[in-house]
């Protein structure tokens, strides 16, 4: 009978022990020794017996043994959750680059973008954001307001990316109106470095067309005309 409990107790606690993924047996041995796993057999103050988890089946003497725990299992999901892609919630973007004018109406301009946005998954978020375009030629700073949407083509902690501004440009000078306003439309893709679930370092490169007046000069005198100023811009930023 005495057996038998024994079994009964030892049978409850492998299977308690599986059941809790969570935590497993450590066996601390007085050499420095450190073993992981399920014990299945135990008999105090004379030995055990262990299953570790790269899967040998291991006996000692109580008289080899420093100590017993229970310890988190350090999972595989843990371990790589650098490799898991982003973490649902909260998204912000610092945007910064250098725009290259081409075409006829191509202008150069600095870029900076300021984005509040929400990550829905790993591979997809949206956000609103504003910022600033300075342009060389104009000597002009104007404001854009925009929708982001960002799509990471995979998981990995290094990955590429998809991204596409469209929205409206402000100008300051003119109290937000007339001269400077017009459509922007923004499409960009590059690579992903991510530094924690929440943090990531991006590069990337993107085509932008933006809607603008332009002064011409004809048989008639002075003029302004609606025109696409478009550029290639070079841009880094980091999302937190």
């Amino acid at each position: 009978m005495k057996k038998f409990l024994v079994f009964l107790i030892l049978t409850f606690v492998t299977a308690f022990s599986f059941g809790q993924t969570n935590y497993s047996d450590v066996v601390y041995l007085k050499d420095g020794s450190i073993i992981r796993g399920v014990i299945t057999e135990q008999i105090p103050n004379k030995y055990l017996v262990i299953d570790s988890v790269d899967g040998n089946i291991l006996l000692y003497q109580y008289d080899q043994i420093e100590k017993l725990a229970r310890e988190p299992i350090k999972t595989t999901k843990q371990n790589s959750s650098t490799d898991s892609g982003l973490q649902t919630g909260y998204k912000g973007i610092l945007e910064m680059g250098y725009q290259f004018g081409i075409g006829q109406h191509g202008l150069d301009r600095l870029k900076l973008d300021i984005i509040n946005g929400y990550q829905f998954n790993p591979y997809f978020s949206v956000g609103i954001g504003t910022g600033l375009r300075y342009y060389f030629d104009l000597d002009a700073t104007y404001i854009p307001v925009f929708a982001d949407f960002r799509v990471h083509i995979t998981s990995d902690k290094i990955a590429p990316y998809l991204a596409l501004g469209v929205g409206y440009t402000l100008s300051p000078k003119k109290h937000f109106e007339g001269e400077g306003v017009g459509f922007l439309i923004n499409p960009s893709l590059g690579i992903n470095f991510k530094v924690s679930q929440r943090s990531s370092l991006f590069l990337g490169i993107g085509y932008e067309m933006q809607k603008m007046n332009f002064q011409y000069s004809g048989t008639n005198g002075f003029g302004f005309a609606s025109e696409n100023s478009r550029a290639i811009s070079a841009q880094l930023g980091i999302s937190f």
